[in-house]
C-alpha cells in the first residue's frame, strides 16, 4: 500500500512539472511576442521557507509588483516576479542571464533562512550562500527587508546569545553595512524589542492580500526621508510613515569600500520616548507546563493550516502561557539611525544593494496609540503584549493604507535592477512628469510623462507654472492634454516667459466603468527646470 501511495505521489509531481513547464514556456513566447516594446525588469523573490511564514509579507511584494508596467516617454517598462527555492539556488538558476535584482523579503522567509543557513559549513549552504554573492558580483541586485538585511549584514556588535551567533554565522558578507539590534531575546523569556513583533495578530494564515489590511503590528514611523539617491529623489517631503515591525537599524561605515548612500532613518523621536508607541517589556511565568499547553496549542494549529506535526515545535513558545508585565521599558535606542541605505558592489560589474529596516511593502495607519494588553493567567506571544486604538479610519483618509508605500518597493527594486535613473516608477501616485538633466537654452522644448499603464488610461495631463527667482510662483496652470498613449506621453512645451524657472507635474485620467477618474494632484511639483 505505500509503495502503491508513493508510486501515485511520484506520478502526480511529473504532471505536475510537464504542466508547469507548458506554462512558463507559453508564458515566454507572450512575452517575446512583444519584447520590441516592453522592457522587463526580472526580479527573483525568495520564497523558501523552513516553516510556514505567516510573518511573511512576500504576498504584498507579489501584489506591489507583478506585472507592474509603467511608461516613460516612448519607453515601457514591466516587473516579472518568479518565485525562487533554494533548490533552483544551488542549481545555478539565479544568475544575471535570467535575473535582474533578487528580492529577500522578512519574516518568516528572512528571518527563519538566517538561522536555518547558520550552520554555514554544510556543502549545500556553502553552495546556496555562494551563488547569491557570485550574483551580486555579477552585477545583479538584491533588495533586502527585514530579515533579509540580516541575511545579507554583519552585527555591529559581539553575538550575545546562541540565536545571535546563529544569525552572525548566517550572513552572506556581501554588504559593507551593519545591523544594530539592541537584542534579539529570541532564545530568552523576554522577548525585548522583539515584542512590537506581536501586536494584533490576526489573521494569523495569510493567504491573500487583503488580509493585511487590518494587520496592526508593529509602528508606522515616520520615517526621515534622504534625497541623494534617485530612488526618493523625486519625494518633495521631508518624512514618510513606514511600517516598521521590530526591524533593525543600519550602521554605515565611516571608511566604506564602495559607494554608500542613506536612503532613509528613523526618527528623531525615539520610539520607547513617544507615549503613544512606549511598551513594557514581559517575562514569561509559565514554566514547563505553559509550554506543554503552548505545544498543544501548536498541533491544534498545525491541524487547522494542514501542516505537518512536527511545526507544532516552532510554535510552541508563541502559545506557551503565561506572561507577566513588567515596569521596565522597551528601549531601541533607535534615534536618527539609518534605517534604509544603497551601495553599489566594488568591482567592475556594480551590483547594486538596497537594504531595508522597515517594511514599505506592508499598509500604514494614521493616529493611534498602543494600548497594552491586560496582565492575566492567559497571555501568550501570538495574541501580543499589546493593540492600537483610536486609529482614524481608513475611509476618513485620503490615502490607501494598503499601497501607500509601495512605490518605495518599485523605486527600489528598479534601481537595484538598473533602470535608468530618471525612468523609475512614479512616486506620488500613478504619473509624474520626468526629470530634467540639464537647463533648458531654448522657449520649446519637450517636457516627458511618467506613468502606470493601465486597462482604461485616457489622457496625461500637464501642469506648470514659473517664477523669476524660484520664490514668487505663478498659479499653477493646465497646459495641454496628451490624449494618445500609443506614442509615448510627451508634450511640446512653450515657454511663456524666458528666462525663468519652470516646475511641472502631471495628472492621470482613467476611464473606469463608464466614469473618468482624475488622478489626485501631488504635493510639489514633480521636476523643475531653468530656462535661459
Amino acid at each position: 500500500m505505500i509503495k502503491l501511495k508513493k508510486k501515485l505521489i511520484g506520478v502526480l509531481i511529473l504532471l505536475l512539472m510537464i504542466f508547469s513547464s507548458f506554462v512558463v514556456s507559453s508564458r515566454i513566447e507572450a512575452i517575446t511576442e512583444n519584447s520590441s516594446e516592453i522592457n522587463e525588469v526580472r526580479i527573483a523573490i525568495l520564497f523558501e521557507e523552513p516553516i510556514r511564514g505567516w510573518g511573511s509579507g512576500k504576498i504584498l511584494f507579489v501584489a506591489a509588483l507583478e506585472n507592474y508596467q509603467w511608461t516613460v516617454g516612448e519607453k515601457t517598462y514591466k516587473f516579472t516576479l518568479t518565485e525562487i527555492y533554494d533548490k533552483d539556488i544551488v542549481r545555478g538558476k539565479l544568475n544575471t542571464e535570467n535575473f535582474d535584482a533578487l528580492l529577500v523579503p522578512g519574516g518568516g522567509v528572512g528571518d527563519g533562512e538566517s538561522l536555518v543557513k547558520g550552520f554555514k559549513h554544510l556543502p549545500r549552504i556553502k553552495r546556496w550562500k555562494n551563488e547569491i554573492v557570485s550574483f551580486v558580483e555579477d552585477g545583479g541586485g538584491y533588495n533586502g527587508y527585514c530579515g533579509g538585511v540580516g541575511l545579507m549584514s554583519h552585527f555591529d556588535r559581539t553575538p550575545e546569545s546562541l540565536v545571535e551567533w546563529q544569525y552572525e554565522r548566517s550572513t552572506l558578507g556581501a554588504s559593507c553595512v551593519k545591523i544594530f539590534l539592541p537584542d534579539t531575546a529570541a532564545d530568552r523569556s523576554n522577548p525585548g524589542s522583539t515584542a512590537y513583533m506581536w501586536g494584533y495578530q490576526e489573521p494569523l494564515d495569510y493567504e491573500c492580500v487583503e488580509d493585511f489590511v487590518n494587520l496592526r503590528s508593529g509602528i508606522p514611523l515616520d520615517t526621515q526621508i534622504m534625497k541623494d539617491n534617485p530612488i526618493f529623489d523625486d519625494f518633495s517631503e521631508d518624512s514618510s510613515p513606514v511600517s516598521w515591525i521590530s526591524s533593525p537599524a543600519l550602521v554605515v561605515p565611516n571608511d566604506p569600500d564602495r559607494e554608500v548612500t542613506i536612503l532613509a532613518r528613523y526618527p528623531v523621536e525615539e520610539v520607547s520616548e513617544n507615549e503613544s508607541t512606549m511598551i513594557h517589556e514581559w517575562r514569561y511565568t509559565g514554566g514547563i507546563r505553559g509550554y506543554i499547553r503552548g505545544f498543544l496549542e501548536g498541533i491544534k494549529l498545525c491541524r487547522e493550516l494542514k501542516e505537518p506535526l512536527i511545526n507544532a515545535v516552532s510554535y510552541t513558545g508563541f502559545f506557551a502561557k503565561d506572561w507577566e508585565r513588567t515596569d521596565k521599558v522597551v528601549e531601541l535606542n533607535y534615534s536618527n539611525r539609518p534605517c534604509m541605505t544603497s551601495e553599489i558592489y566594488p568591482n567592475e560589474n556594480e551590483g547594486r544593494i538596497v537594504l531595508s529596516g522597515p517594511h514599505p511593502e506592508y499598509p500604514v495607519w494614521f493616529g493611534g496609540r498602543i494600548q497594552e494588553r491586560e496582565d492575566t493567567d492567559d497571555n501568550c506571544i501570538i495574541n501580543g503584549h499589546y493593540t492600537w486604538v483610536d486609529i482614524i479610519p481608513s475611509e476618513e483618509t485620503p490615502e490607501d493604507e494598503m499601497s501607500h508605500t509601495w512605490w518605495m518597493v518599485r523605486r527600489q527594486i528598479a534601481w537595484a535592477a538598473k533602470v535608468p535613473d530618471n525612468d523609475l516608477p512614479p512616486v506620488y501616485g500613478p504619473s509624474q512628469v520626468c526629470d530634467f538633466e540639464q537647463n533648458i537654452t531654448t522657449s520649446d522644448f519637450t517636457v516627458y510623462g511618467n506613468s502606470e499603464t493601465a486597462d482604461g488610461i485616457a489622457s496625461l495631463d500637464l501642469y506648470y507654472r514659473y517664477s523669476n527667482d524660484t520664490v514668487n510662483w505663478t498659479e499653477w496652470t493646465l497646459f495641454n492634454t496628451d490624449n494618445d498613449k500609443s506614442d509615448g506621453w510627451s508634450w511640446e512645451f512653450n515657454s511663456p516667459e524666458v528666462p525663468a524657472y519652470y516646475q511641472f507635474y502631471s495628472i492621470r485620467n482613467v476611464i473606469y466603468e463608464g466614469t473618468t477618474e482624475h488622478e489626485i494632484a501631488p504635493p510639489g511639483p514633480d521636476a523643475i527646470v531653468k530656462v535661459v
